[in-house]
């Protein structure tokens, strides 16, 4: 009874929204979305004002940990940033990454800006190829 245990055939499996292939995971992490105020914590998690308000004078910050940002790669369009959201029956519903879902994170790599400790020469370098290495015949 080969791969009795594994996991990865019942995992979900998720699909481009331009394209409809396959997505494939990166391997990062898995940022969750937070809430602060009594206005968005009614509506991140659909509560009534009364609780919302109870639960801001509780805590200023609270953590979704059923909502996360995740990093895919497409073979056609590349890096794709999706919103996973997970509901209370286990189903997991995705779309793209918005602008306020990153403002709405901590520690989430801004897909808008290049990697901060690479340099620019090096980032420049690498988004060109050089004349030597495509003529370059190998004996």
């Amino acid at each position: 009874m080969p791969n009795k245990r594994s996991r990865k055939k019942n995992g979900p499996k998720f699909h481009c929204p331009q394209c409809n292939r396959r997505l494939w995971r990166v391997g990062g992490h898995k940022y969750f979305i937070f809430y602060q105020g009594k206005s968005e914590i009614q509506h991140g998690f659909g509560l009534t004002p009364k609780k919302a308000s109870f639960l801001a004078t509780q805590n200023s910050i609270w953590v979704d940990r059923d909502v996360w940002l995740e990093e895919f790669f497409c073979e056609e369009h590349g890096k794709i940033w999706m919103r996973l959201s997970r509901s209370e029956e286990g189903k997991i519903t995705t779309r793209l990454a918005r602008r306020e879902d990153w403002e709405r994170t901590t520690s989430t790599p801004d897909p808008d800006t290049p990697n901060c400790s690479v340099s620019e020469f090096t980032y420049r370098m690498s988004r060109r190829s050089h004349p030597n290495l495509i003529n370059r015949v190998y004996e």
